[in-house]
């Protein structure tokens, strides 16, 4: 029988599905704002590789899992043309996700499922899936790797986002020690001094601090586990932020890059005193 120190994969689904219910992460004031948020593109800057990938021409249909507020779907959909399918198990999630949508005309092109990602079950193969800032929070980050494989066709890929082992404890450890000694609202004055992009929206600005020091599950993870994991899937790493998006270097030396981040993230909360996640993105693609 699992330990509490060691919950189950349901136990902890209903958690972070009761934690999403009050608000859902990336959540804006409004609709309205929310389309705006889509319109500027958040990948093209953000996620360069993953930018070059759905301009190539070869991604048609895509699959991303755990769409939250569906700010990634409704992006792809609206400045790359591609027909998405996103599922997440939140309900408010999804109201929001298919408001905006409609408000930007390209509900005909998106697909929005309730369902908790491990019972998601399709018979179509993705040219290309994603999970950004998902998997370290279901109680099972290899698992949930092996299944969104498990959608990737001949050729396609699998493009995730986690929480950084090296990267993300200096930040954790901060925020979360000062929530537990002073509390919420202590903690949540530091994040907003930290945080300069979400400053606009309190609601928004609100949904990123609750995600980023509250969230009842999370687990980090490396560079070198994900490698693993892909070649296990039948994956093989194509581009990774750890070295901003550039041509692979030799593997040991970008597994000893990603062991610069904890300093990094010192840096960033110490002495630059700016937001810096703990997070990085890999994308594995499957041989034709």
């Amino acid at each position: 029988m699992p330990s509490e120190a060691q919950p189950t994969r349901a136990s902890v689904a209903g958690a972070v599905r009761s934690f999403y219910e009050q608000l859902p992460f990336n959540y804006h004031e409004s609709v309205e704002s929310s389309g705006e948020a889509v319109r500027a593109n958040p990948v093209a800057a953000t996620y360069p590789d993953l930018h070059a990938e759905l301009s190539s021409g070869r991604v048609k249909h895509v699959l991303e899992l755990g769409c939250g507020a569906g700010w990634l779907t409704n992006t792809l959909a609206s400045h790359y043309g591609v027909h998405v399918t996103a599922v997440d198990f939140t309900a408010r999630a999804l109201a929001r996700a298919r408001e905006i949508a409609t408000r930007l005309g390209v509900a005909a092109r998106t697909r929005f499922v309730e369902s908790d990602l491990f019972e998601f079950a399709d018979d179509t193969r993705f040219e290309l899936v994603v999970s950004i800032g998902v998997l370290h929070h279901t109680g099972d980050t290899p698992g949930g790797v092996r299944h969104a494989a498990s959608f990737v066709a001949p050729g396609g890929g699998l493009y995730l986002g986690l929480y950084h082992a090296p990267g993300r404890r200096v930040f954790l450890d901060a925020l979360q020690g000062l929530a537990a000694r002073e509390g919420e609202e202590a903690a949540f004055a530091l994040y907003r001094t930290l945080d300069r992009v979400h400053q606009g929206d309190p609601t928004l600005l609100r949904s990123w601090f609750r995600d980023q020091v509250l969230h009842p599950h999370e687990t980090q993870h490396t560079l070198r586990e994900v490698v693993a994991w892909f070649e296990g899937a039948g994956l093989k790493l194509a581009s990774t932020s750890i070295n901003r998006f550039a041509a692979l270097p030799p593997q040991a030396e970008l597994l000893a890059l990603e062991q610069t981040y904890a300093e990094r993230s010192r840096r960033a909360l110490e002495v630059e005193r700016r937001y810096f996640p703990g997070f990085f993105t890999a994308f594995g693609r499957r041989a034709r």
